[in-house]
């Protein structure tokens, strides 16, 4: 299903839902005048309808959606069962019990509907903190997330090194054991640095590959220097 078939799949079956409260406010009401009671009871009816099909109509808390968005799925959706359950023993003081007035009825309406204003931003709010958070960890991630799996790679050309590499190869073993512990740090502050490891263990590993095929690049332990000094550096950056 589409998502405009789903928009219209949801606004057909609200308004049959809504069409089955006209039908039954009509045969309850028959030829009779509506008192205040008869039209809060009707008005608060219709407000629980509403609000119990808020969600279908918001993508960002449609059921459908559950991808990072359960947190405040469930406070929505708490929400509105306190809502509704509050709403029902108003009515049933109210019209059954009658122990309150009408206007002190609609007092406390307007207060759970008020309660469920705020619970409803809070949800939103939650969310896009949190999604704000995540993106921000991605971020910090980003190069992170590359340095390692490329490290370990390296490490298995840094093993096949010949005797005459021997520097060079104790130098990367200890600067790819280092890129183990790097964590990512807030505010970028690592980016650069990051950026230049990866650009050197690319380096490296072309240098790797020449020394496999049989050549002798002299640049190898300088390139292994020239690497950790930067993973020495990053490793200073903590949050």
């Amino acid at each position: 299903m589409t998502k405009n078939q789903s928009l219209l799949f949801r606004f057909v079956l609200f308004l049959a839902g809504a069409g089955v409260i006209v039908l039954a406010f009509f045969l309850f009401k028959g030829d009779r005048e509506l008192t205040r009671v008869d039209g809060f009871v009707w008005t608060s009816i219709a407000l629980m309808y509403l609000v119990f099909f808020l969600p279908f109509f918001f993508s960002a808390i449609s059921i459908g959606n559950f991808s990072g968005k359960i947190p405040r799925l469930s406070m929505v959706w708490l929400g509105i069962f306190l809502y509704i359950t509050a709403s029902i023993g108003v009515i049933v003081l109210l019209a059954v019990v009658k122990i309150i007035p009408v206007n002190i009825a609609v007092i406390i309406q307007a207060v759970l509907l008020f309660l469920f204003a705020i619970d409803i931003y809070l949800a939103y709010f939650a969310s896009s903190h949190i999604g704000g958070v995540d993106a921000q960890e991605a971020a910090m991630q980003q190069h992170i997330n590359q340095l390692k799996p490329k490290a370990q790679s390296l490490l298995l050309s840094v093993n096949r090194l010949p005797a005459e590499y021997e520097k060079a190869q104790k130098n990367l073993k200890q600067s790819i054991e280092d890129i183990r512990y790097i964590y990512p740090v807030s505010g970028g502050a690592g980016d650069d640095l990051e950026l230049r490891i990866l650009q050197s263990l690319n380096i490296l590993s072309e240098l790797c590959g020449g020394v496999s095929a049989g050549t002798h690049p002299v640049s190898l332990e300088q390139e292994a220097e020239k690497l950790q000094m930067l993973v020495k550096e990053r490793k200073l950056l903590r949050n």
